[in-house]
């Protein structure tokens, strides 16, 4: 695919993306991918506050074409609206921190997650990734379930990784490293300090254990409302919502569509140079009073570093 990035959202505090009011025992639960049950971020969260950090608002994209051209304009005087040009997929789950017995906690994924990151790259035109990693064999009668590490990792405790209550055979494995080396350069471009952990807490589950983990090792708050009177909590305002921990990993691609309205001195390549190049910090979600939703977002070429 031409003109495409690859954007990284980065939690750095606990966040709530939601769907409203929920039918089990959550009453605010995140959103989650249909086939998977994945915790996902939507292309149109994202692009929501991405178009707000740039002060992309109704007026100001009828002032600048480049605006006008990125993020669209629900409409004019002149009826001349359009959807804008940069595309945004949704966000889909890379890594999620689980608590770990040694090394504190651990970027976890699966062989599955891996492979349809593979895919989703390879679409957007990186030539440089990794091979598709095979399955992790899981706990099947008298052996346990394997979890596949890199040289340096700091999850081993006696041959093992010990994630919740779950404890795993570790394995190292250079495709892991190779996977933990290209995701770290990406997720952290220029930052060789955290690179090294990425890689040191780097962790490939069976398909099964992180589906496990990503239904149990979300994060579910109590909330309440208290009466300004009596200083005591409101008759029913006592509710639990769901978000994704801080650290968790997610990854998309942005494509650039044909500029329309054609406009003098915009193009395709220059509105992914201006809008999808610098890192951002970046607010997604709800309960943001709170500090909930605070994102690193870093945009990739397919094939190389960070632009």
């Amino acid at each position: 695919m031409p003109n495409t990035r690859v954007y990284w959202l980065h939690a750095l505090s606990p966040t709530h993306v939601g769907v409203g009011r929920g039918v089990g025992y959550i009453d605010l639960p995140i959103d989650r991918e249909a086939i998977t049950d994945w915790p996902v971020i939507r292309g149109s969260a994202f692009k929501g506050v991405w178009a707000d950090r740039y002060k992309a608002d109704d007026e100001n994209r009828k002032n600048n074409p480049e605006l006008k051209a990125a993020f669209g304009l629900s409409s004019d005087k002149d009826n001349n609206a359009n959807s804008g040009s940069l595309i945004p997929t949704d966000a889909r789950l890379v890594c999620l921190p689980v608590r770990s017995f040694r090394g504190t906690f651990a970027w976890c994924t699966s062989s599955l997650a891996l492979r349809m990151l593979h895919r989703t790259l390879n679409l957007a035109g990186a030539t440089n990734l990794p091979g598709v990693p095979d399955a992790v064999p899981e706990a099947f009668g008298n052996n346990p379930g394997q979890a596949h590490v890199t040289a340096i990792t700091l999850l081993i405790e006696d041959s093992r990784v010990c994630l919740e209550d779950l404890d795993l055979v570790a394995v190292e494995k250079p495709l892991v490293v190779a996977w933990a080396k290209w995701i770290a350069e990406h997720v952290f471009p220029g930052d060789a300090a955290w690179q090294g952990e990425f890689e040191k807490r780097f962790v490939v589950l069976p398909d099964t254990v992180f589906d496990f983990l990503t239904e149990t090792g979300t994060e579910v708050n109590t909330r309440v409302r208290i009466d300004n009177d009596t200083k005591t909590v409101v008759d029913g305002a006592l509710w639990t919502e769901e978000s994704v921990p801080a650290e968790t990993i997610f990854a998309g691609v942005v494509a650039c569509d044909r500029v329309y309205p054609k406009t003098t001195g915009v193009t395709e390549t220059g509105l992914l140079t201006k809008f999808a190049s610098e890192p951002l910090t970046l607010q997604i979600g709800g309960k943001a009073t709170v500090g909930r939703g605070q994102m690193r977002c870093v945009f990739t070429n397919p094939n190389g570093g960070a632009k």
